[in-house]
């Protein structure tokens, strides 16, 4: 009896150094980099409305992903119930370690140890994944059943077993629950057989007719559904709609050539022409994964804003093709050197990313934490402290009970409240003012103005928070009026 767990054909010829187990092990151990400072980034504003939400998901029944609010404000219960950066975050980081392992386990049984063991290891080092693995919210946890869901699933279609592969295509299905995009791997892994088939690339072995049934059964299964994907997708265009027809696509395709980063784009795109011209069936159906995957966001982002946060659980498909040449590579004495420049290659970018991520980028995210706990050194009684970011500002200031949506200590200051000035200026009294200036474009014209003209006459800048990097505005400024 043939093991579904073990690759599908045994690799021949000379062996790339160092092997699958060792590659493996690194990324294990490489993978608890996601502690790294766990606590010391500030919290930033998605945290802050895990904290300010998990009671409605917890209380409303029709909330988009409970699960990951609930567990993790379980956890946080279990830590002692502080709303600190550590409790909030440890996790996601360890849903985000658990990824490793399972990117490995996922693609083993089709793609080969070599190649699953390289995906894990760059899973392990990227930037972005890490990122991921240290915010408050639930796009690791989605990834990890998705990864599940999709192992399952391609030993299903290459085994020619479709309740396997039916159990994978419902498990992938499962990972919504965490965040709604994980629902894009579905119709992906639906849908990719078609192109494997259509190169004429099917591998046998019960793959056609395992394909068509679990084609039939996701159509069928996509009905249930329908209407809370659908729901949630109007959700995100009512509060981020796109200015026109292409303004949405481009974030789009910038933020994902920055998150994905170029050389992983690249290398894709090889790997893609790869699997074409050669009919290789794992490259073909990582590539069909990622292309149609992809091709749902971007549709969606013609008229609603997306970025590549929303495409997050296609990155282990998208490392995967990256290496979808590296046996044949590796195993051709003279394409060894090949082998190496597309692992190193891959390897040094992914570190070089992640060293910046941990030292000079800081956790790639504004300093909010820094800006109000300098405030809260030097205000004084009576004094307002006004924030963009406010509900980040109520964590950090409100004590140890907090309600971030209703905030007692800081007042929010965003496009919701354009007339200020002629508010705050009422008593004579000190005011502090933090501002991103990134967040400024959200403001009309007219009220940006009144705003920068107001920070300009009456305020003046008592600290300045950057972030080293380029290519994003994270900077964090702190303003104060004094009568």
């Amino acid at each position: 009896m043939r093991d579904d767990f073990a690759p599908t054909t045994a690799p021949s010829g000379p062996q790339l150094a160092p092997g699958p187990a060792f590659v493996l092990l690194a990324a294990l151990i490489v993978g608890f980099l996601r502690l790294w400072s766990l606590g010391e980034w500030s919290l930033w504003i998605d945290e802050a409305f895990t904290v300010a939400d998990w009671g409605v998901a917890l209380e409303r029944g029709d909330f988009w992903n409970p699960v990951g609010y609930m567990g993790i404000r379980a956890m946080v219960g279990l830590l002692g119930g502080e709303t600190s950066a550590w409790n909030l975050r440890i996790l996601p980081a360890m849903g985000g370690w658990l990824c490793v392992p399972l990117a490995y386990w996922a693609f083993s049984s089709t793609f080969g140890r070599r190649r699953a063991a390289w995906v894990a290891l760059l899973l392990a080092l990227s930037s972005w994944h890490i990122f991921w693995s240290q915010t408050a919210r639930f796009y690791t946890f989605a990834m990890a059943l998705s990864l599940v869901g999709s192992g399952l699933a391609l030993r299903g279609l290459w085994g020619g077993n479709a309740p396997r592969a039916i159990l994978g295509l419902a498990t992938a299905a499962a990972a919504a629950a965490f965040h709604p995009t994980a629902a894009l791997v579905v119709p992906a892994l639906a849908l990719a057989p078609i192109a494997v088939r259509g190169r004429g690339a099917s591998p046998g072995g019960g793959f056609g007719a395992t394909a068509r049934v679990l084609l039939v059964l996701a159509a069928v299964g996509g009905v249930v559904p329908a209407h809370w994907l659908w729901t949630s997708i109007l959700n995100h265009v009512q509060e981020k709609a796109t200015a026109d027809l292409l303004a949405g696509p481009v974030h789009l395709i910038l933020t994902c050539g920055y998150f994905f980063t170029p050389v992983v784009g690249v290398a894709a795109l090889l790997g893609g022409f790869w699997s074409w011209h050669t009919r290789n069936a794992p490259g073909l159906f990582a590539a069909s994964v990622c292309v149609i995957g992809l091709g749902v966001v971007l549709l969606i982002s013609t008229f609603a804003l997306m970025t590549a946060q929303y495409a997050f659980c296609l990155l282990p498909w998208a490392l995967i093709l990256a290496l979808a040449p590296l046996d044949a590579l590796a195993e051709a004495s003279r394409r060894r050197g090949l082998a190496v420049l597309l692992c190193g290659g891959l390897t040094v970018s992914a570190a070089l990313s992640t060293l910046f991520y941990l030292t000079i980028r800081e956790g790639e995210r504004p300093r909010w934490r820094e800006a109000y706990e300098f405030i809260d050194r030097e205000r004084q009684a009576g004094d307002l402290v006004l924030g963009m970011g406010s509900q980040i500002g109520e964590i950090y200031l409100g004590g140890r009970t907090v309600e971030p949506r209703s905030p007692r200590v800081t007042s929010p200051l965003a496009r919701w409240f354009p007339k200020g000035p002629l508010r705050w200026n009422r008593f004579p009294r000190r005011i502090w003012v933090v501002i991103r200036s990134q967040w400024l474009a959200e403001l009309s014209e007219q009220d940006r103005v009144v705003l920068e003209t107001w920070l300009a006459d009456e305020c003046r800048v008592v600290q300045r928070l950057p972030v080293d990097m380029q290519g994003r505005d994270l900077e964090v400024l702190v303003y104060l009026r004094e009568p």
